[in-house]
């Protein structure tokens, strides 16, 4: 009885060896009437979205770091030119077959590795190869690559802005600046393509009626960024090789002591409300002076808004000027104040702000299935670049399939985009807020410093929406650069905030998408 109790004993610890053994390697073994273990596909079938780990989002923090040669798991995740060919791994000089997830973006649930060794891989598919790529990991995440084949040709474009926009997060961004965490954002957006950062700094309307625009810093709104923070995020971008562009907006936010909540969701949407009630008020007083422009209230109103406005843009244009800001935006989601009955109102301030700044000027110009900009926006010719806020519904489909997307994009580059360019002759910067959400090309928006539990997450649907993005304007002659709107600050998700179905790409598979084509952009 003992001899047989010790023989079962060994056989299990001969299984669970092998086992550890054939996860470390990633070996399969052949197809039979045995069951696959967890991390092989099944042969012949196409693994579906909702059946597929998607790498892992690291907890809510930084993923520790392990010591060097302790043994990994890691699975590897791939964007690459859309192809109908079976796409495989190599790395170390082993291969690997990768489960398909879309034509352009591929998974493996995970291969052994050991912390601290060099890693060297490549993708290939149909006699098509991407360059090898070299990497350490020290850490229990995935292997993240987006690459071309290295016979993808180049789009030749020259000053072409490749960037990441931080997403707005409160006082939490400048408060990461003064302490030092955001910099591993940077060097992340770094890794994912990105050339530029951009932030945008907001002052706020203490009264809209008035109008009375002030510095949040300046009334002790915690955490406002002021030229202390903004400085430091600009210096550490140069520090890393990276270009800086200084967002500025106007906002309704809750001022000291108005709404004292503990309840994010509740402030959060206390303050919603207060955007919403100034934007009719503002769009009230647009209305008023597009109708007369001879109205003295309306006139009045936007006199004094500009004399308001124009100093948040002095402030903005001497802190851009002291850092070497390399791009400075008169506004985004102003559109009230961006109405063609001040247009000698915006060449003024332009002017003005061309006295103490020296860098590139543009402003941010949100659009919609409905925008008309090319007649919209006279003072566009004082300009350097156009930024546009692509904010157009482009379908109201669950998951449009990439061909509709394409399409749909297509068709406001020729209504919308070409005019504009035609019309200036100014280079159209995108600012790009597609979500990981369902129905993602609708572009509903919804609150993200915020729970959101009828929002339900769809990470291809987004990446879709960048693939058909790049696809069907990549070779536009008015397109000078893309910015994701944006990246979130941390590497995991916070459970009292949705993140991980905003717009942030970072560490989904959008991420990965844009590296591909930010590769194939050959700036010189």
């Amino acid at each position: 009885m003992h001899v047989a109790v010790k023989i079962i004993l060994l056989l299990i610890a001969v299984i669970v060896v092998g086992t550890i053994g054939m996860a470390a390697v990633g070996f399969c073994p052949p197809a039979g009437p045995w069951p696959q273990p967890p991390w092989c596909p099944v042969p012949g079938q196409t693994p579906g979205i909702s059946s597929l780990p998607f790498a892992q989002q690291p907890e809510y923090g930084k993923v520790p770091a392990v010591a060097t040669g302790t043994r990994l798991f890691v699975p590897v995740e791939a964007s690459v030119p859309a192809t109908k060919e079976p796409v495989t791994l190599t790395l170390n000089g082993q291969q690997y077959p990768m489960e398909k997830v879309t034509d352009y973006y591929y998974r493996h649930n995970g291969i052994g590795i050991t912390a601290g060794d060099e890693i060297r891989y490549s993708f290939s598919s149909g006699g098509k190869v991407t360059a090898d790529m070299v990497k350490t990991l020290s850490a229990n995440t995935s292997l993240r690559a987006g690459a071309p084949w290295t016979d993808t040709p180049m789009v030749r474009k020259p000053q072409f802005q490749k960037g990441h926009a931080i997403m707005d997060g409160g006082g939490n961004i400048p408060a990461a600046a003064k302490s030092g965490n955001l910099w591993n954002t940077y060097d992340a957006m770094k890794e994912d393509g990105g050339e530029w950062v951009a932030y945008d700094y907001y002052w706020a309307y203490a009264n809209t009626s008035a109008p009375e625009i002030v510095d949040e810093a300046a009334v002790g709104l915690w955490g406002a960024a002021d030229e202390s923070s903004i400085g430091l995020m600009a210096d550490a971008a140069h520090k890393r090789g990276l270009k800086f562009t200084l967002y500025t907006e106007l906002e309704w936010t809750v001022m000291p002591g108005e709404y004292p909540s503990t309840d994010n969701d509740a402030y959060m949407k206390y303050q919603e409300n207060k955007w919403t009630q100034g934007q009719k008020t503002v769009q009230e007083m647009a209305d008023r002076l597009s109708k007369n422009p001879s109205d003295p209230e309306a006139n009045a109103y936007w006199d004094r808004w500009f004399v308001q406005f124009g100093s948040f843009m002095q402030k903005s244009a001497q802190i851009a000027e002291k850092h070497n800001i390399e791009m400075l935006a008169l506004g985004k989601q102003i559109d009230g104040a961006m109405i063609p009955a001040n247009e000698q109102r915006w060449r003024k301030l332009i002017a003005n702000v061309r006295t103490v700044y020296h860098g590139k000027l543009t402003q941010v110009l949100f659009t919609s299935e409905w925008s008309d900009h090319a007649s919209q926006v006279p003072w566009a010719d004082d300009l350097d670049v156009i930024t546009i806020y692509y904010y157009n519904r482009f379908s109201d489909q669950e998951r449009p399939s990439l061909p509709e997307l394409e399409a749909a994009m297509d068709r406001f580059n020729r209504k919308q985009f070409d005019p504009l360019y035609a019309k200036y002759k100014k280079p159209l910067i995108f600012l790009l807020p597609f979500q990981s959400r369902d129905h993602a090309a609708a572009q509903a928006w919804f609150e993200p410093m915020a729970t959101a539990p009828s929002v339900q997450q769809d990470l291809i649907g987004q990446a879709d929406l960048y693939e058909a993005f790049f696809k069907s304007t990549r070779d536009e002659p008015w397109l000078g650069g893309v910015y994701t709107w944006g990246y979130w600050i941390e590497p995991g998700f916070n459970p009292k905030y949705s993140f991980e179905k905003s717009s942030s790409v970072r560490e989904k598979p959008a991420s990965l998408v844009i590296r591909k084509w930010f590769a194939e952009v050959n700036p010189a």
